[in-house]
């Protein structure tokens, strides 16, 4: 009885001991379906803006997690800002079109376009160091066009024109005077524009705003 005893108390011994050690080994051998989700921590106390890049984001299909570069362009306060995701990195000073304050209509009306853009590619320019062209005319740019013919605001034969996007500058006294120079485009200085052009990709959006 006494060996027994001792056999059983020998087995209890060993079993509570090497308990956490046996489903140690049972857990490493177990296997997930799929990964766990990345956890993201969202941002919290966003100011205006913020909320507004978050939002245009959102539209676009981009989740909580993504930081793709958003150049977000105020006409009349003439600037742009850098962001990554939702977070502000830079702001550069900037001239536009010969007129700056009406949203483009159609070509040659000199009017930098409103709204959110893509980009379509990059390249050196040999006047404006580099070029950064965007998707316009978009969908909504073809609507805007469509209402303003029917309005009689542009002439019937009118074309909504292209070539728009975001490129240096051939004589900086112009930028830094602030003299809007361009035919629709967006200008920086080329020290700023070469900050900005490695984060360019095909995931940026440029968003182009009135105020």
């Amino acid at each position: 009885m006494l060996n027994l005893g001792c056999s059983l108390l020998f087995m209890l011994l060993v079993m509570v001991f090497s308990g956490c050690g046996g489903q140690a080994s049972m857990l490493q051998e177990a296997k997930l379906d799929q990964p766990l989700p990345v956890y993201e921590p969202q941002p919290t106390n966003l100011s205006p803006e913020q909320r507004y890049v978050q939002n245009v984001l959102q539209k676009k299909g981009y989740t909580n997690g993504s930081k793709p570069t958003v150049l977000l362009v105020h006409k009349l306060s003439r600037k742009l800002t850098l962001y990554r995701g939702v977070t502000p990195l830079k702001t550069y000073k900037i001239v536009l079109g010969n007129d700056p304050y009406n949203d483009k209509l159609r070509q040659g009306d000199t009017c930098t376009p409103e709204g959110v853009y893509r980009v379509v590619c990059k390249y050196p320019h040999p006047k404006w160091d580099y070029f950064i062209l965007l998707d316009y005319p978009n969908t909504q740019n073809w609507l805007k066009f469509s209402r303003a013919k029917k309005a009689g605001k542009v002439p019937l034969d009118a074309d909504i024109g292209g070539a728009i996007g975001i490129h240096g500058t051939e004589f900086a006294y112009r930028n830094l005077s602030g003299m809007n120079w361009t035919k629709g485009c967006v200008s920086l200085l080329n020290g700023d524009l070469e900050e900005i052009y490695p984060l360019i990709n095909n995931q940026t959006l440029v968003v182009i705003k009135k105020d």
